[in-house]
């Protein structure tokens, strides 16, 4: 059992038996909990009016691991009552034919989970749209709810349409969407976890980067501290993000999980450290510091500022009811009047079982209104005006990057890491 407080409340969650992969996650959460997923599930689909609900592609967005306790589903059929069903590999089952839990190599690579995380969940190799038409009353006018309504692929269209010939399709996303980016007590028990890691690798890093050593031995020794603390999986971004000198014009830009180079640091370095990694229970948060080797030019001291005061105004602004679109267009004024530009890059989006979940900028969730205990990463970026270099490297900007939870009275930070330069003489 572990155990954390929740505005004075215990709260105990059972660390699940399985574990499928080294890296992969344990279920770490309650009976009620996964039970209020199902609620918050059935309940968007009774608001929008359908029979039934499937989830395509679910390890976009943490679905499938938020609601199955398992990202590699091809697809999760939600009843409005009665068991849910975890549907792997591409075979579509004709009429008569059974469901098997025998792998088959020629549908999927997945190997179906050892056990259930609720009993009201069930694992099977295939796809039945003809036990779903079973379980329907009145199917032939039947409302089909899709999260991922995009993913609908030709095969599987034309599948279902010799089974509901007639009926509607219609896509929910973003009424779950909404619902799901709202963390629970446990949920963010987990969180708090996932900070807790991220807090100890910001606190080591300064013993990490030093002359001489290379981008992909700092990198790979991030990500080894991050992996031997409880983040898992090869989502997980715990990486060099930015490096190179300023006096010489943009620093170099990488991200994601690319193979690093051989460059060792050297004074008058700056490295813009990220860290997106989760920890037990699967939960991402994210922060992000520059480390200086030297004194920074009063110039970088300045942008760093005013990257600060820039995240400190959109923090204001993660309160119920706002959109992340109107954050956006006030700070892009406010940073303006201060005599700075900024990029449009999405610097605002929830975080849960992926590092990006919906509503976030630039897409259509982006006038969806904020509810109270949505996890924000908020990184605004502040853009460096370096004359005739202006714009000539990918986001040469600088930023502060950290993970909010939505409050009443503003974003509240989750990590207790000073938002500073930090300077390794």
């Amino acid at each position: 059992m572990i155990s954390g407080k929740i505005e004075g409340d215990s709260v105990e969650y059972f660390v699940g038996k399985r574990m499928k992969a080294r890296y992969e996650q344990v279920q770490c959460f309650s009976r009620e909990e996964m039970e209020r997923r199902f609620c918050e599930v059935r309940e968007a689909m009774d608001e929008e009016s359908v029979d039934v609900l499937f989830i395509l592609e679910g390890y976009w967005e943490g679905y499938s691991q938020w609601l199955i306790g398992d990202a590699g589903a091809e697809i999760v059929v939600v009843p409005l009552d009665g068991p849910i069903t975890a549907c792997y590999g591409d075979h579509y089952i004709k009429e008569g034919e059974k469901y098997d839990r025998e792998i088959d190599p020629n549908y999927t690579v997945m190997s179906l989970p050892v056990e259930p995380v609720h009993e009201d969940i069930r694992y099977v190799r295939g796809f039945s749209g003809y036990e779903v038409r079973k379980q329907l009353k009145g199917y032939e006018k039947a409302v089909i709810g899709f999260v991922h309504l995009e993913s609908l692929r030709a095969d599987l269209k034309e599948y279902l349409s010799e089974i509901f010939p007639r009926a509607e399709y219609r896509d929910i996303s973003l009424a779950i969407d909404v619902r799901k980016a709202v963390k629970s007590a446990e949920e963010q028990v987990m969180i708090r976890n996932a900070v807790s890691i991220h807090e100890k690798v910001m606190a080591a890093l300064p013993a990490y980067i030093m002359p001489g050593r290379t981008i992909r031995q700092i990198d790979s020794q991030t990500r080894k501290l991050c992996h031997d603390l409880g983040s898992g999986g090869s989502s997980c971004i715990c990486s060099v993000m930015q490096y190179g000198k300023d006096e010489e014009g943009p620093l170099t830009y990488q991200s994601g999980l690319k193979e690093y180079p051989q460059r060792p640091l050297e004074r008058g370095d700056r490295i813009f450290m990220m860290l997106e990694a989760n920890g037990i229970g699967g939960h991402f948060t994210a922060i992000g510091r520059n480390f200086c080797l030297g004194e920074p030019d009063e110039k970088i001291r300045e942008y760093w500022d005013a990257a600060v005061k820039m995240q400190d105004f959109a923090a204001g602004m993660l309160r119920p009811g706002v959109t992340v679109r109107e954050i956006f267009e006030e700070n892009v004024r406010y940073i303006e009047s201060m005599g700075y530009q900024t990029n449009q890059q999405n610097y605002l989006h929830s975080f849960g079982y992926v590092f990006g979940e919906k509503p976030y900028l630039h897409d259509e969730s982006e006038k969806m209104p904020l509810r109270e205990n949505m996890i924000y990463v908020n990184h605004p970026h502040v853009s460096i005006d370096r004359g005739k270099n202006t714009g000539k490297a990918l986001y040469d900007t600088l930023f502060a990057f950290d993970t909010y939870l939505v409050a009443k009275e503003g974003g509240i930070i989750q990590n207790k890491v000073p938002r500073s330069l930090f300077v390794i003489e």
